[in-house]
């Protein structure tokens, strides 16, 4: 298997369909700098996307890795065995990704909801403080491994502004609350809850472009590692 002549192959099949490289990538859903990487025997397309383009220029696949036409028939078969593999191994690196998230969600809730209860009970800022940081760090670490793999998006739940909203809303509310029971101690009940409402407004809003930026990041990782 010659890259350059698959490469050269694939090009000859998209100008006898008379398209350019911008096109044909619109219609594969990847870029024009992936196809043109393709046609350069730089890279080859996975194999989902290979039976994508068999199909669409009416070639067997094995024409496309021999780099040469032989026939006007598709393989039928491999092209069924080809997408049982790359659906197979999607839905394991889904699973894969869905157990490492709900586990260390888990986790991560557990110890909040500790420090939270250690806050109500003691009051001590300064313990709590030390506490939340070394655990915020810990988050921010693995966001960034996360993002880095291009596991973000659809890691447990698909990302969408629409689940970002009400996940910034949900957890910046709760901890409004607290706030707000923690600030009572020490002021009146009408000046905690401008504060907690002040706390629960800004804090919602820098988390939820937060969430939509980490999808953002992932999604173009995600397309760079199938580039």
């Amino acid at each position: 298997m010659n890259p350059k002549e698959i490469g050269a192959f694939l090009k000859q099949l998209r100008n006898e369909k008379g398209i350019t490289q911008e096109q044909l990538a619109e219609i594969l859903g990847v870029s024009g700098r992936t196809v043109s990487r393709w046609e350069t025997g730089t890279n080859l397309p996975d194999l989902s996307i290979l039976v994508q383009i068999s199909e669409y220029y009416h070639v067997e696949i094995k024409e496309i890795l021999n780099g040469e036409r032989k026939s006007e028939n598709m393989d039928h078969e491999l092209k069924e065995t080809l997408l049982k593999v790359a659906d197979y191994n999607e839905l394991e690196k889904k699973r894969a990704a869905r157990a490492g998230a709900l586990s260390f969600n888990i986790m991560f809730l557990g110890c909040a909801l500790v420090i939270v209860v250690q806050l109500l009970m003691t009051g001590k800022f300064s313990l709590i403080i030390g506490e939340t940081l070394i655990l915020s760090a810990g988050g921010l670490i693995y966001i960034f491994c996360v993002v880095k793999d291009g596991a973000w998006n659809g890691a447990l739940i698909k990302s969408t502004p629409k689940k970002d909203l009400l996940t910034s809303l949900i957890c910046v509310g709760i901890f409004s609350i607290v706030l707000c029971l923690m600030l009572k101690k020490n002021m009146a009940v009408l000046q905690a809850i401008e504060m907690a409402a002040c706390f629960f407004v800004a804090l919602s809003i820098i988390s939820y472009f937060f969430l939509r930026g980490l999808s953002c990041l992932s999604q173009k990782k995600s397309e760079k590692l199938k580039d």
